[in-house]
């Protein structure tokens, strides 16, 4: 019998020894999680993946609405208005008759993504071309596998044409007919065209194949069409691209006169004449809702 208690105690020690040293082990593995609590008992809340902070730099804040330097005050004030504080934007205004009368607003400066408004471009780009003799009636241009882009039949690959009839139907949307007469200027070329005009940010990225042909600016925009109202690079053919101009825009939308307007999904840009008075708007925004707002705000200074 006391045997038998001497073996029972030992099995038992035995037995809190391997417990003993399993806890240890297990403690020595397990992670720690330190929770920290700030002071004055404010708890720190979890941001979930979902639960993101806004990012400043693409909501429109009212301390970073900024005027350039020269744009007219009563100008600057109405888009400003106009635009109210909800948006990211960009807005130039330029008034032909009296050219020292002009505002430039925005709170973004970035370039925006385009593929319409690079159809102006290039048709100003081959225009420059015709004025400086480097294109005529005599081209022909082979259309290329690579500048196949949609199932139309009016242009076939393999096939030469003149730079006249391949004009004609890029203004027809023809991704095809634009896409050759890219390669045959060049992108370099282009770019070079609308900076003399005065688009410093304008730059072609890709081709009309793709949904972003390249990047401009509302300021570069606007500038391009006071250049391209002077005469100025294309010198007479600025009529021809003028009348290009068609389709309807917000921010024309209360004008009346003469009116050449050009929109690019959030990028529009309009050239009105009406009782001797003459000027340029172009606006760029994440959201287009206040744009006829704005369209006639800048007519009620301007005109």
């Amino acid at each position: 019998m006391r045997n038998n208690i001497v073996v029972g105690a030992l099995i038992a020690s035995l037995l809190a020894f391997v417990v003993y040293t399993s806890t240890n082990k297990d403690a020595e593995t397990r992670q720690v999680t330190v929770v920290q609590v700030k002071k004055q008992g404010t708890v720190k809340k979890q941001v979930s993946s979902s639960d993101k902070e806004p990012n400043v730099n693409s909501i429109e804040y009212d301390n970073q609405v900024k005027s350039s330097k020269g744009s007219n005050k009563k100008l600057a004030k109405a888009i400003k208005k106009a635009m109210g504080q909800d948006v990211s934007y960009q807005v130039a205004a330029y008034d032909l008759t009296k050219t020292s009368r002009f505002a430039v607003v925005r709170n973004t400066t970035s370039s925006q993504n385009s593929d319409k408004i690079f159809y102006l471009y290039l048709l100003i780009a081959l225009y420059a071309q015709e004025k400086a003799g480097k294109i005529g009636s005599s081209t022909t241009i082979k259309i290329t596998s690579a500048d196949k882009s949609g199932s139309s039949s009016a242009i076939a690959v393999g096939i030469s044409y003149g730079p006249s009839y391949l004009r004609e139907q890029m203004l027809k949307g023809n991704k095809t007919a634009a896409n050759a007469l890219l390669r045959t200027i060049g992108a370099k070329q282009v770019d070079a065209v609308v900076k003399k005009m005065g688009a410093s940010q304008t730059k072609v990225t890709g081709t009309f194949s793709k949904s972003v042909v390249g990047k401009t600016t509302a300021q570069d925009l606007a500038k391009v069409m006071v250049a391209l109202y002077q005469g100025k690079v294309v010198g007479s053919y600025n009529q021809q691209v003028l009348t290009a101009m068609t389709g309807t825009t917000k921010l024309a939308s209360k004008a009346k006169g003469t009116i050449y307007q050009y929109a690019d999904g959030n990028l529009e840009v309009a050239l009105i004449s009406n009782s001797g008075h003459t000027y340029v708007v172009s606006a760029w925004s994440s959201k287009t809702d206040d744009f006829a707002s704005l369209g006639q705000a800048v007519k009620q200074v301007l005109e």
